[in-house]
């Protein structure tokens, strides 16, 4: 029977390459970025054995804990669905327990462990200076390798039992999102730290208080005997590490026999009555749209999961700019400005968000400002205590109270334009969007690049259009103070100017292209 399984799991693995030209695309983008991966990882384990002991085992211990930990994060927030999935040999009248071990030697066939193997025999390498090293090495690559399995095949069934609305799956991968942004300053001050001969501290430290947990111990095995650690370490990380292998495959021998003895869950659809926002808001047509707006914004993952994205992009780049020695309060200063160029982007393209449903817009008629007004309530709802409260908290923690009025002028001129200019575009060029229901990480292809040159015709005219407040908050920043008011005044008359015409323009836009949007939504 293991036979059979491991013919089956080589079968989707060749079925996996024969699937249509986005498929295949996928599965190639995938691997190359897998395989990009593990020629990295290995290059750096290759290096590392000219490297001094201390700097190798801190390297290889918090590298591959960062390993250990994706087995386990990945199957959970990506939301692909198990094709060893134990319910599914249910009909077969195999026992639970000998299924369970069946299931994970077929987990060995799969891409990222073969790859993770490839990469634990270079660690081997990098450690073979002497046969104690060596051997336990190898020890320590069959212990990890075992741990990211059982750790996936674990990860993926509960993802499988537990994770299975809509609404879960994009909470998880919203975590995974939060996980990623979490991580990479971490990578970011790891990879720019200037080794010494004893390492760095902080690095230092963490590699040992890795080596003892499950996702750094076993890697820590033939590391600590590479630095001359006494032998009552070594052997204690040693039983911690297959401690750890044991009780993964204990908790999935449990979890098999759950699986197979219990009913699957269905998602549940509950009916609210409640009106919610619609009895908050106004009973006129803007206030009805409005409703409308803060309703998906609340309720539906496509409108806040492409802000999450662009803020993980913010994040990423200031870290980049600590690193490289940018000023920290620059950096604050920026952050409220970034944010609120940020939320107004979010409006840009909203008209593809509603799909078909825009044909309610479009058959009322004349409905084109109260549309393009209603779609603001959500980021105005936000922003506006944004820019109140952050513009007052940002002063403070960069130590100048004087920039206030120059933080307000240039953050409320890059929002209220933002609005502006996204009103227009939404309703000029709107371009494919994530469809209602889909994952909201899912992406349509825009022809001939139009999505891109909508955002960056985005960017551009907000910009221009707050250059005048920024030109002044730079200038009074760097030596005028009277020009930080100045700032002030234009930010605020500009961004005003701009929201109410662009309102105006997109509404008569949104008039006169209705039976075009309406195309543009089935085409989507």
């Amino acid at each position: 029977m293991v036979a059979e399984l491991l013919k089956l799991k080589l079968s989707v693995l060749g079925n996996s390459v024969v699937r249509g030209r986005r498929q295949n695309l996928g599965v190639l983008a995938a691997s190359l970025v897998c395989l990009a991966l593990a020629v990295t990882a290995g290059a750096a384990l290759l290096a590392l054995r000219t490297a001094s002991p201390v700097e190798a085992r801190t390297d290889v211990i918090l590298g591959g804990s960062l390993v250990v930990a994706a087995f386990f994060v990945i199957p959970l927030v990506s939301g692909v669905s198990d094709t060893l999935d134990p319910r599914r040999f249910e009909l077969f009248g195999i026992p639970a327990a000998t299924l369970a071990v069946w299931l994970v030697i077929a987990g060995l066939l799969s891409v990222p462990v073969l790859l993770l193997a490839v990469v634990c025999v270079l660690a081997v390498v990098t450690f073979s200076a002497n046969a104690a090293t060596l051997i336990l090495a190898l020890v320590a690559a069959v212990l990890v390798i075992a741990t990211c399995v059982l750790g996936s095949r674990i990860a993926f069934l509960l993802s499988g039992l537990y994770l299975v609305t809509p609404r879960a799956r994009e909470t998880g991968g919203i975590l995974g999102v939060i996980a990623l942004l979490l991580v990479s300053p971490l990578v970011a001050f790891w990879v720019s730290q200037n080794w010494g001969p004893g390492g760095s501290g902080v690095l230092t430290r963490a590699a040992s208080v890795l080596s003892w947990t499950p996702l750094g111990a076993a890697w820590a095995i033939p590391a600590d005997t590479a630095v001359g650690a006494i032998s009552g370490v070594v052997i204690a990380k040693f039983f911690v590490a297959v401690a750890t292998a044991g009780l993964l495959f204990a908790a999935w021998r449990a979890l098999v026999v759950h699986a197979s003895t219990s009913v699957e869950r269905r998602p549940q659809v509950s009916i609210d009555g409640r009106l919610g926002w619609f009895r908050r808001m106004p009973a006129t047509r803007t206030g009805a749209i409005a409703a409308r707006s803060l309703t998906y914004w609340a309720r539906d993952a496509r409108y806040p999961v492409p802000l999450v994205g662009v803020f993980i992009f913010l994040f990423v780049a200031y870290v980049a700019f600590i690193v490289v020695g940018v000023p920290l309060t620059v950096l604050i200063l920026l952050t409220i400005p970034a944010l609120c160029i940020t939320l107004a982007f979010s409006v840009h393209n909203d008209l593809a968000l509603d799909n078909t449903a825009v044909w309610l817009h479009i058959s009322a008629g004349k409905l084109g400002i109260p549309d393009r007004a209603g779609r603001m309530a959500p980021i105005l709802a936000i922003g506006v205590p944004l820019i109140a409260i952050g513009s007052v908290g940002s002063a403070y923690f960069a130590g100048n109270y004087a920039a206030l009025p120059a933080l307000l002028g240039v953050s409320t001129c890059l929002l209220l334009a933002g609005l502006g200019v996204g009103n227009v575009l939404s309703a000029a060029f709107p371009y494919p969007a994530v469809r209602p229901g889909d994952s909201p990480f899912a992406q349509p292809q825009a022809p001939a690049g139009s999505g891109f040159m909508v955002q960056v015709s985005f960017i551009v005219a907000t910009f221009l259009l707050a250059a005048p407040s920024i030109v002044c908050a730079v200038l009074g920043l760097l030596g005028d103070p009277g020009l930080l008011w100045a700032s002030l005044w234009w930010g605020v008359s500009v961004g005003i100017v701009s929201v109410v015409a662009g309102t105006v323009l997109g509404g008569a836009t949104f008039d006169r292209r209705g039976p075009e949007l309406l195309a543009a939504a089935l085409r989507n």
